[in-house]
């Protein structure tokens, strides 16, 4: 498959009736997916967090050895009809600092699944604090644990172990 700028992809939604969907389109629907060097690049509403326009994004680091003194390479950000590559490695500093609004605000809910590493490698090479995070994992815990069905704390649960199980979303 050849991408046009922005590279795009088909996003599946969820949709269990086992048959499909009237509106397949919406369900399976291009989504464009930008890779970002420079902050002009981003959604001005990410980059200058209001209270007149709370976003929810989802949001993950990669890198090597992510934490206090691994490399972040790659921030992902979805957002309801884009996706944002942001490449820290290209970007730098200057667009780290760009970011640092909007991952600091309270006017953006930040989704994320085991936001320990990338909490540490946003502060330690940025001094980034993340807040308002709502973490998939922990949520799955306090849940679990309000449900009676302790798990151990030193076995959490993974990202696919959450999509596959049927209590929570059971998509795989």
């Amino acid at each position: 498959m050849v991408f046009a700028t922005p590279y795009q992809t088909y996003i599946p939604l969820p949709f269990d009736s086992g048959e499909e969907h009237k509106d397949h389109e919406a369900v399976l629907s291009m989504v464009p997916i930008h890779i970002v060097t420079h902050a002009s690049q981003l959604p001005k509403e990410f980059l200058f967090p209001s209270s007149k326009n709370h976003l929810i994004v989802g949001f993950d680091c990669e890198g090597v050895q992510l934490c206090h003194y691994g490399t972040l390479c790659i921030m992902q950000l979805a957002f309801l009809d884009a996706i944002y590559l942001v490449d820290v490695i290209q970007g730098g500093e200057k667009l780290m600092k760009a970011c640092k609004p909007a991952l600091e605000s309270s006017f953006i809910t930040k989704v994320i699944h085991d936001c320990k590493r990338d909490s540490e490698a946003l502060y330690f090479h940025f001094g980034i604090k993340l807040h308002n995070v709502m973490d998939t994992q922990i949520a799955y815990s306090l849940i679990e644990k309000q449900r009676g069905r302790r798990k151990s704390s030193d076995n959490p649960i993974s990202f696919i172990a959450l999509l596959a199980d049927p209590n929570y979303c059971g998509t795989i």
